[in-house]
């Protein structure tokens, strides 16, 4: 049974829904009419309007406490909902706790229209979610809709595990709101929703959280996923400028692999129950940003050397239930850099010397480059570069290594704003590994001074293209992908 992707209509009127039907329905499966959100039930025009239409409809009449705005008394939206049966939807939502003689009453006069048994919490994801089936549970529903807030990604993992134990005969809508609920819009498919929810055009949504069936269909391949389909995604927090979403899933839909990339958004504190629930959901890798790259090293139960040398992890496989770290950072900027000249007997300066720093600084020394290294934090600075027999300090080491000279300087902070144009030297090659925006501060004063420039976001294709070798060593032509991922990410940019 596929997932049904319906678009919600808010009205105002019949004409509007006419025209938002007209532009979502190549996307979509069916519609929901929020007969709620309309200005005036009008019958007669509702009446042609399902003669017409194409694709199943729904209809809503939702009260206040359940995220609806019907202005009238609850004796008046019971009136009006028996009324409307008389229309024949293929779909009528209704609460769960309607008086069960009247529900009851609809089930056997109207045997054609799907009865929803529907419940919302917009407070959070509770805890005992069978409970919450099992009260919405009535023989009178066709249909079992639960939708809860999500506080955390942790609450829609553990919908989803529910999701996943449930049998797939049994017709269940589930969903978690707000945006760290997305994750259970998109992967509906996979863990067997009966349909899903969403917006036909930006701006209409009438659920925290709701996507546009756009979005839905061409970045995530929505009709596309299945139960065989394997989950990817980045974790980090913040994690709303990551683009991973955008290039990883253009790779699969290219490369024709049965996979889907998301964001997620987790906090250090929630990293333990996080990995544990990953595990027994079909995750098979990941990509991880600020600030995990580090703390994650523990739950790895296997590390690739580098990624053992530099101490940080940007990139996971999930194998045979075990999780696996690499680390492509280095590697992806390196290789940007190398397009300008090999740095083999060259002096590269890092200024920073975070998790992302130590990746590029332990490529460079593997790759024959004398490494300094300037951070605000002296120790952390001269504890790394006594890894690669380098130089360390502070930033008062700049002045002299600037008298020295150098090849190649790399901003590896977040705050390019702090580099002092008079620690970039002109016509020398700069790169900033922050890649939103494309032209940092640094990246700028570094042009008044005639560099070379290389963009942060040549690191990121970079290290994404290792990253899919990691997860799909064959399958995919990687010159082909690398030029997808850059083709996505400048778009993106511009």
């Amino acid at each position: 049974m596929s997932t049904l992707l319906f678009g919600v209509i808010p009205g105002p009127d019949v004409k509007a829904a006419e025209h938002l039907l007209a532009q979502g329905k190549p996307h979509i499966d069916g519609i929901e009419l929020r007969l709620d959100h309309f200005e005036k039930i009008d019958f007669e025009a509702l009446k042609i309007f399902l003669k017409t239409c194409e694709v199943p409809v729904m209809f809503t009449v939702r009260r206040n406490d359940q995220g609806g705005t019907f202005r009238g008394t609850e004796d008046e939206r019971l009136a009006l909902i028996e009324s409307l049966c008389a229309l024949q939807p293929a779909y009528l939502d209704l609460e769960f706790d309607v008086p069960q003689d009247f529900r009851k009453k609809l089930f056997e006069t109207h045997p054609n229209i799907s009865l929803l048994s529907s419940y919302h919490d917009f407070s959070q994801t509770p805890q005992d979610i069978e409970s919450i089936f099992n009260k919405i549970k009535t023989p009178y529903a066709h249909v079992y809709k639960m939708a809860f807030a999500a506080k955390s990604s942790i609450d829609s993992l553990r919908f989803l595990e529910f999701m996943q134990s449930r049998k797939e005969n049994e017709k269940i809508i589930g969903i978690c709101m707000e945006e760290d609920g997305k994750m259970t819009r998109i992967l509906a498919p996979i863990f067997g929703s009966f349909l899903i929810y969403a917006t036909i055009i930006e701006g209409l949504a009438t659920a925290p959280g709701q996507m546009t069936v756009k979005e839905l269909q061409e970045i995530y391949r929505f009709r596309r996923l299945n139960r065989q389909t394997q989950i990817y995604g980045v974790i980090g927090d913040p994690i709303d400028k990551s683009l991973g979403h955008l290039i990883h899933n253009a790779v699969f839909d290219d490369a024709k692999i049965n996979a889907v990339y998301l964001r997620m958004r987790v906090k250090p504190q929630e990293l333990a129950v996080f990995f544990a629930l990953i595990l027994r959901l079909p995750f098979k890798g990941l990509s991880v940003t600020m600030p995990h790259k580090e703390t994650i090293m523990p739950s790895l139960a296997q590390i690739s050397i580098e990624t053992r040398v530099i101490g940080a992890c940007n990139t996971i496989q999930i194998k045979n239930g075990a999780m696996i770290g690499y680390n492509t950072d280095g590697i992806g900027a390196l290789n940007a850099i190398e397009r300008h000249g090999l740095v083999f007997g060259r002096h590269v300066v890092f200024i920073g010397a975070g998790g992302a720093a130590k990746a590029l600084i332990f490529e460079a020394a593997q790759r024959g480059a004398f490494v300094s290294i300037a951070n605000r934090t002296p120790e952390k600075a001269i504890e790394i570069a006594k890894m690669v027999k380098g130089r360390g300090g502070g930033f008062d080491l700049l002045p002299e290594i600037c008298r020295q000279g150098y090849d190649v300087i790399i901003n590896c902070t977040p705050e390019s704003d702090l580099v002092d144009e008079k620690w970039i030297l002109p016509e020398k090659i700069a790169m900033d590994i922050v890649y939103v925006p494309k032209n940092t501060p640094f990246l700028v004063k570094a042009s008044q001074k005639k560099c070379k420039i290389v963009y942060g976001y040549e690191m990121f294709v970079g290290q994404a293209v290792e990253q899919e070798r990691i997860w799909f060593p064959e399958g995919i032509d990687f010159e082909k992908a690398h030029a997808t991922i850059e083709e996505k990410v400048m778009s993106t940019l511009a």
